[in-house]
């Protein structure tokens, strides 16, 4: 969810601009082809934009509003002189689009021309002064060269309830409100917070997160979280976590994440390295963690998780997993065993919901079963 980019945002801009959809016998249907392709640039994946564009551009030839969309996907793609000479031939052809000529003005910018991006800017300026894109043309052309905003701004909300039934008592209904934010701070660099009010009636906690993530190449990122909860009831008085991904190639991802939290007179330390796999094809990932957890007592326990991920073509993200581990609350820690299944569907290039529905068996002490509800908006 943080490592979006202005240049996506630009570029969910243009391919959403309103179009009519007509079937062609034999080549499939041109709106469920450029809304395919909207999908994969909104999940980063310029690679399946780009195949289905290039095969629409085939399918409908000289379609100005086709090549735009190519033209602009070869530029996020940083295949820069394909996406200019893409975008001038969409222009030769429609010469007064403005949408063109925005998406043209990127890619000259982006490729490092920036007196060409200026002269498209200052021709969109001549035909439509009042062009909504001009603004953020002009902002990315006052940064200093090279230098590139890397996530978008957003803010999120969520609610959860749950169905709890006590080892040793009644049933209970218990909630968490979660409302954060997250902004770019610098190039590569995403800063986010969270607070989250978990109420078991008897008892309310709220924690208070920060955290940020780095991409140190296209290949490496990293993360480095701090939490507290004030007046702590079953949650850390305060925690400090953080990981790193390394992909080795397109289909594999070695992780690993150290945590330390302090409860009371108490004190955990969980080590979890981890794999994903990816199966592009499917549209899909798989990841595989182990969990080593030293207790209040220093002990090592040991768990794991499997979580699955993959897309449909309409762009929705559906996941699941299960894992059996060792966790910690009131500075104690138990066996947990847990299930998770859910969706996060984009309602529009700045508005995903996500729906979940949880499990969890915390052997001695009592069983949840919960449903929740997300909402992220993207600024």
């Amino acid at each position: 969810m943080l490592r979006r980019t202005a240049e996506a945002a630009a570029l969910l801009a243009l391919l959403g601009t309103p179009i009519v959809a007509f079937a062609q016998a034999g080549t499939g249907d041109r709106g469920t082809t450029i809304t395919e392709a909207r999908a994969a640039v909104a999940r980063g994946d310029n690679a399946a934009a780009i195949a289905r564009l290039e095969a629409a551009s085939i399918a409908w030839p000289n379609d100005p509003e086709i090549l735009r969309l190519l033209g602009s996907a070869y530029a996020y793609a940083q295949r820069h002189r394909e996406a200019i000479a893409t975008l001038r031939a969409a222009q030769a052809m429609a010469p007064e689009d403005m949408d063109i000529g925005a998406a043209l003005a990127r890619a000259y910018l982006w490729s490092g021309d920036r007196d060409a991006a200026r002269r498209e800017l200052a021709a969109m300026e001549t035909r439509d002064p009042g062009n909504a894109e001009l603004a953020a043309i002009r902002n990315q052309l006052a940064l200093p060269k090279g230098e590139r905003v890397t996530t978008r701004r957003g803010i999120f909300a969520g609610q959860s309830v749950a169905d709890v039934s006590l080892d040793n008592g009644p049933h209970r209904t218990w909630s968490t409100t979660t409302l954060g934010a997250f902004a770019p701070i610098a190039r590569g660099t995403a800063f986010s917070v969270e607070a989250e009010r978990e109420d078991r009636r008897l008892a309310v906690d709220t924690h208070l997160l920060a955290r940020v993530d780095h991409q140190f190449s296209p290949g490496w990122r990293g993360y480095l979280a701090a939490a507290a909860t004030p007046e702590a009831n079953f949650r850390e008085q305060w925690s400090i976590r953080g990981g790193i991904e390394a992909d080795l190639g397109r289909r594999v991802s070695l992780l690993a994440d150290v945590r330390h939290a302090v409860y009371g007179q108490t004190q955990v330390t969980a080590i979890e390295p981890g794999i994903r796999f990816g199966m592009p094809a499917l549209r899909s990932s798989a990841t595989l963690r182990m969990i080593n957890l030293w207790d209040e007592q220093g002990e090592h326990r040991s768990g794991w998780s499997a979580r699955l991920d993959t897309e449909t073509r309409s762009g929705a993200g559906l996941f699941a997993g299960v894992a059996s581990y060792p966790d910690t609350e009131v500075g104690i820690t138990r066996r947990a065993r847990s299930a998770f299944v859910g969706a996060a569907i984009p309602v529009s290039a700045d508005v995903t919901v996500r729906v979940t529905g949880e499990y969890e068996r915390r052997v001695d002490s009592y069983t949840r079963k919960g449903l929740s509800l997300g909402l992220q908006l993207r600024l």
